[in-house]
């Protein structure tokens, strides 16, 4: 393990204990340290109560005042770009593109704005959609319709993560047989 530096004038600009640091700073960094620290409850409100993480379902997420200290690497875009298929196999023969292949084309830079506009920051909306992305694909993956998915920038325009929101409904699968085998 590396040394930390915990950058003091920084913590006592933002009104943090060491402690308060060290929890985030071990969020930040995936847990590497976790093993060494007490973050109880009291320490997790303390840093949600100062803007610097959220709480919800049981689940931590970093928000952008903690980038005073660590750099965020958490584009929900660029993984939701990676879940979209680039292309599908035509039936007939050949191929027909989805979405680029990667967030620094023309096309990528105007999807992730898009991106930007219909999710403002709104991170469990995001993640909604990356999974009722994944849900799709693989539903349609398995009746062979991969075909006709429509392309990326159709997918967002028409909000398709809305269309699609009930695959991540609790209680409801698209198919109720799916692990159970068939001859």
């Amino acid at each position: 393990m590396d040394n930390i530096t915990i950058p003091i004038d920084n913590v006592i600009k933002n009104g943090l204990s060491i402690n308060e640091y060290l929890v985030l700073y071990d969020i930040a960094n995936g847990n590497i340290i976790s093993g060494l620290l007490d973050n109880g409850i009291t320490t997790l409100v303390g840093l949600e109560t100062k803007g610097f993480i959220k709480l919800a379902d049981n689940q931590v997420f970093l928000r952008d005042k903690a980038s005073v200290f660590f750099v965020i690497d958490d584009n929900l875009f660029i993984k939701w770009l990676e879940t979209y298929p680039t292309t599908v196999k035509r039936r007939h023969g050949g191929k027909r593109a989805l979405s680029p292949a990667s967030a620094d084309t023309i096309l990528g830079k105007s999807l992730e704005k898009k991106w930007k506009r219909i999710f403002k920051k709104d991170i469990e909306a995001q993640e909604k959609a990356i999974k009722v992305l994944a849900l799709q694909v693989k539903d349609m993956n398995k009746s062979g319709d991969l075909e006709f998915m429509v392309e990326a920038s159709r997918w967002l325009n028409e909000g398709y993560h809305e269309k699609y929101s009930y695959l991540v409904d609790e209680g409801h699968s698209p198919n109720k047989y799916e692990n159970e085998d068939y001859m």
